[in-house]
């Protein structure tokens, strides 16, 4: 019965306890296999492990006993770093509550308010929880007056402790109390929405799905609404959190499928499943995709393998939807493929579970991001690839995307993090303490800046004392120059970059000396220029190596000298119109920070 049944979710900032606090409500519904003490048991993978974040959204059917009746507790456990905010949102379009965590000794963070209006929007219940009340020295007041400021929260405030366990049970019970249960739609003709899958090479797809109306049950024959072809489920598997086979979902229930979905398709979250060939589908596919923000190009270190890794990202895609790809052609590394990312943490998670996954060897170009172009035709194109860039002759100017960027970190250092932000084109927004420690800045910088580098940067000069996180604010015209890199008269497409015009002597003289370091010298002279608007600005050259052909001639008449010397010049002046410059890797990799 629906009326038993409680689907929510754990939404937070980053390290403000979540896997903790699952963990304690798992232990609590006293699960026989969970051992007491045991952490972060939703984390599947090693890498959430390793990293001590949550990357996909885990999802635990718990039993917890109340007034004498047995309820079901779908709980899902969410990511708290912005680059995972996809997967926040299409855990909460399932739930009909979700509990927001607060860490106490943080109080509330960008994705903490994120989050909050997310779920606001969908109108769901929250119940705000403040986290880590058993940490000393702490003052409880301050966090609630800033909750029902910020937050405009008029509800009551619950306090836990995830590390011992403190005021859990309590929430469990107003988690029954508060959120509401599923709609017990009386149809009884079946209809899920499709919430998440994933791919496994003997089964097929895996699919998650929450049951709308109707039921589901071993042997059905089901039609999903993008696929005109019948499927019969063959497994129902819910996690407790540990797996376990089951023969039937109900109206309200959350649980994976399997129907032999061999095919990989990247189209299926958001969609539905239905039983009945005349039953006519109404339900809006409301779990929009987010558009991705960064872009990078990832190759096959063997051009050999570039198949197999097209189906590895395939698969990879299929279980996180918010990477998008299409395949592209590098003059030195060969044919890989262009990929939309959420963030630069989204990118190096990809990245290593394409190697760990799906042992691929890879290798990952410095990412960039998507460009405003408007031409001399008064034409508007959106571009995050330069090598098409480079063909658009008539450009009138380049908008390039700013950022809302906020710098949490400890008084001692606003000096350097001022100085760091200006050199890095930012523009001081707002700064206020938080407490007599702690400080904010609120910063609008260009996201060019923001994907080289900026995290290692701060968290250098503020000895790790430093959290930053960003959101898309506008694009705005800027002084963005393309840097073309010409050999010999030779355009250099892969080597070419965008830049402000304020780094163009920095970067030119970087080129010019990893250039000088790796190129081979030939038998004819190089010439390297770097050009920007049609202007040679930096220039040098790599002379030719001399060979002695007059070497063997001991004595004789000196025009058979001559003859030789003047062949070689000939020879030379051949060699420099027809030679190919074998680039050395390495000069790729320096120039584009290939990691």
């Amino acid at each position: 019965m629906t009326k038993y049944i409680r689907n929510f979710c754990i939404i937070a900032h980053i390290d403000h306890g979540k896997s903790t606090f699952s963990d304690r409500i798992i232990e609590i519904c006293k699960n026989k296999k969970f051992k007491k003490g045991q952490n972060r048991i939703l984390d599947s993978m090693e890498l959430e492990k390793e990293k001590g974040i949550t990357i996909k959204a885990q999802c635990a059917n718990l039993k917890f006993k109340y007034k004498n009746n047995i309820f079901k507790l779908n709980l899902i456990d969410t990511p708290g770093h912005i680059d995972f905010s996809y997967e926040v949102s299409k855990s909460l379009h399932i739930c009909e509550g979700a509990i927001l965590l607060i860490d106490v000794t943080k109080g509330i963070q960008s994705q903490t308010l994120n989050n909050y209006n997310i779920a606001k929007k969908l109108k769901i219940k929250i119940l705000v929880v403040i986290n880590k009340i058993d940490i000393e020295n702490i003052n409880i007041k301050i966090i609630k007056k800033q909750i029902r400021k910020i937050l405009k929260y008029k509800n009551k405030i619950f306090l836990c402790s995830s590390k011992t366990g403190l005021g859990i049970k309590k929430i469990i019970k107003n988690i029954i109390k508060i959120i509401p249960s599923p709609k017990n739609n009386k149809n009884k003709k079946l209809l899920a929405i499709i919430i998440d899958s994933y791919f496994n090479n003997y089964i097929g797809t895996f699919l998650l799905i929450k049951i709308k109306s109707g039921y589901i049950k071993l042997n059905d024959v089901i039609k999903i609404s993008n696929i005109k072809k019948n499927y019969t489920i063959e497994n129902i598997i819910i996690y407790t959190p540990y797996k376990k086979k089951i023969n039937i979902l109900y109206n309200g229930e959350v649980g994976w499928i399997t129907c032999k979905i061999k095919k990989i398709n990247n189209n299926l979250i958001g969609n539905i499943i239905y039983n009945n060939n005349n039953f006519k589908i109404n339900y809006k596919k409301n779990i929009k995709k987010i558009n991705p923000q960064i872009f990078a190009s990832i190759y096959p270190k063997e051009n050999n393998n570039f198949n197999y890794l097209k189906k590895s990202i395939q698969k990879l895609q299929l279980n996180d939807s918010s990477l998008t790809y299409e395949i592209e052609k590098s003059q030195i590394l060969g044919f890989g493929f262009r990929c939309g990312f959420l963030g630069t943490l989204h990118i190096e998670i990809i990245g290593e579970r394409l190697k760990r996954e799906y042992n691929c060897k890879i290798i990952i170009v410095n990412p960039t991001i998507t460009f405003k172009i408007k031409t001399k035709n008064n034409n508007k194109i959106y571009i995050n690839n330069i090598n098409k860039i480079i063909n658009i002759n008539n450009i009138k100017y380049i908008k390039e995307p700013i950022v809302k960027c906020n710098i949490k970190s400890k008084k001692q250092y606003i000096g350097k993090i001022i100085n760091f932000c200006n050199e890095k084109r930012g523009v001081l927004k707002n700064l206020k303490y938080i407490n007599k420690e702690d400080i904010l800045l609120k910063y609008k910088i260009p996201l060019l800046e923001i994907i080289t580098n900026l995290s290692n940067d701060l968290k250098s000069i503020t000895q790790g004392y430093c959290f930053y996180d960003y959101k898309f604010y506008k694009y705005k015209k800027s002084n963005i120059i393309l840097l073309k890199i010409i050999i010999n008269k030779k355009i250099i497409y892969g080597l070419s970059k965008l830049i402000h015009k304020n780094n163009i002597k920095k970067e030119s003289e970087k080129i010019l000396n990893i250039f000088k370091k790796y190129i081979k010298r030939q038998l004819f002279n190089i010439t390297i220029q770097i050009v920007c608007n049609n202007k040679i600005i930096y220039k040098t050259n790599i002379k030719a190596l001399k060979k002695n052909v007059i070497s063997k001639c001991y004595g004789g008449d000196i025009t058979r000298k001559k003859k030789l010397i003047r062949k070689q010049k000939i020879g030379k002046k051949k060699m420099k119109k027809m030679g190919n410059i074998l680039i050395n890797p390495k000069i790729f990799y320096k120039i584009l920070k290939i990691n």
